[in-house]
């Protein structure tokens, strides 16, 4: 199997590569430490200490075992490697100090993966949700190092591509050593693939170190947003391109509607999952004769409507100003949905489309909890964004459920640390 997926590596990169170079261009970063990608990394000296090699694709998945690093930092030497620029910039800024090094992901070619094996020399691999490399998996057990995959995860999408080539999950699942999944649907369905004991401890992303804002805090935020202090604020998190349409639709019903009623503020907070969406959001905005600040460009110096959250890494705390959150991706056309984690810390009351797969078992959770509200197209999201503004009671009773359910839920850190250490003390006496 590892030699089929060696000839079909470079036909198939190279096919990716290609349709993800403009989206790369602009983001940026990418000509950056590029030897990284292709395994040369420095030799690192051994210390005493095991070396523990993690690696996390994206933001999401680095800010979630941001505490876990911080754990087992304490007792291991860690290599963190990631493959985005963006979650390069997250652990670059908030990782702790004791990280040995962090660095991209190789490619996983041979070679290349060959290459920083040799460099980096683990006692044990760490994979994060969904991290299934087989060269790299291949290049663990050939040298008899055990892998991990933590706050495992398999999406809609993910476990229909496994069941459509079960012969090489089986294959890659079967080469894990020690299994946690972030929920048990995903336990469920890695089971299916998998002939060893999985655990579920919960999801990781409950356990994001994030300070909340004190009211006065709070407040200061929204005057640097260009928000007034007593203004409703309607967020939406990680927007997708007609997502921010939708949302200021609502904000427009909203000024209609409840304007009419009892006066107020009403404002529009957009962050969209890819910052570097902001000059066509920016255009967009022009052309909608609507007043607006951008956050990167510092305080607003004025009241708006909107304000562009074009900031990477910093939704968790813009969220905490939020009397609504929409949560992105979840609507038609879209598909799979964002993380309404952000939203549960912040307690905000949430609302999301029928569409969101890749968080269909937390959803069921928090909908049970009678914490989140589900739309089925964009007019019901309208009506629905626009009847809770006006409706204080009902997002209390929102926001009370999202916070009892978020710290129901907190702890899956704490728990797999404790699973790492005691299977890594049973390699040892093995």
């Amino acid at each position: 199997m590892i030699f089929v997926y060696r000839l079909l590596f470079f036909p198939i990169f190279l096919v990716l590569f290609l349709k993800n170079l403009p989206k790369m261009l602009k983001r940026g970063g990418y000509g950056i430490d590029w030897k990284h990608r292709l395994g040369i990394f420095p030799r690192l000296q051994k210390s005493g200490k095991k070396r523990l090699w993690i690696q996390a694709v994206s933001v999401g998945e680095v800010r979630a075992i941001e505490r876990l690093v911080t754990l087992l930092g304490k007792n291991y030497e860690i290599v963190l490697t990631v493959t985005t620029t963006t979650a390069r910039k997250v652990v670059s800024e908030k990782f702790p100090p004791n990280i040995l090094f962090h660095g991209y992901f190789p490619w996983d070619f041979w070679l290349f993966s060959w290459a920083a094996w040799e460099r980096i020399r683990p006692d044990a691999v760490i994979l994060v949700e969904g991290e299934l490399w087989p060269e790299h998996i291949y290049q663990a057990k050939a040298r008899r190092v055990p892998v991990f995959l933590i706050n495992g995860r398999l999406s809609d999408r993910s476990f229909q591509y496994y069941r459509n080539f079960s012969r090489f999950a089986r294959w890659i699942f079967e080469k894990l050593d020690f299994i946690s999944a972030s929920s048990e649907q995903s336990r469920r369905r890695i089971a299916s693939f998998y002939g060893k004991k999985i655990e579920n401890f919960g999801n990781m992303k409950c356990d994001i170190p994030c300070p909340l804002l004190s009211q006065a805090e709070r407040k200061n935020l929204k005057k640097e947003l260009g928000f007034s202090e007593n203004s409703f604020v309607l967020v939406g998190c990680s927007t997708w391109p007609g997502e921010e349409a939708l949302l200021l639709a609502a904000l427009r019903e909203i000024q209609r509607k409840q304007s009419e009623k009892s006066g107020g503020d009403w404002a529009l907070l957009l962050v969209p999952r890819h910052a570097e969406r902001r000059s066509d959001l920016v255009q967009w905005l022009s052309r909608e004769r609507v007043s607006f600040v951008q956050r990167s460009q510092g305080v607003a110096p004025r009241e708006v409507d909107v304000c562009l959250g074009d900031t990477t890494g910093e939704l968790s705390r813009l969220v905490q100003v939020a009397d609504l959150a929409y949560i992105g991706k979840s609507l038609f056309p879209h598909s799979g949905g964002q993380s309404p984690l952000e939203a549960a810390m912040a307690g905000a009351p949430i609302i999301y489309g029928d569409r969101m797969t890749n968080f269909r078992d937390i959803c069921a959770q928090i909908e049970r909890e009678g914490a989140a509200i589900k739309v089925t197209d964009k007019r019901e999201a309208i009506g629905t964004i626009a009847a809770l503004a006006g409706d204080l009671p009902r997002r209390k009773i929102l926001a009370r459920n999202i916070n009892h359910w978020f710290e129901k839920n907190r702890g899956a850190s704490e728990k797999t640390y404790h699973f790492i250490r005691k299977k890594l003390d049973q390699c040892k006496e093995n």
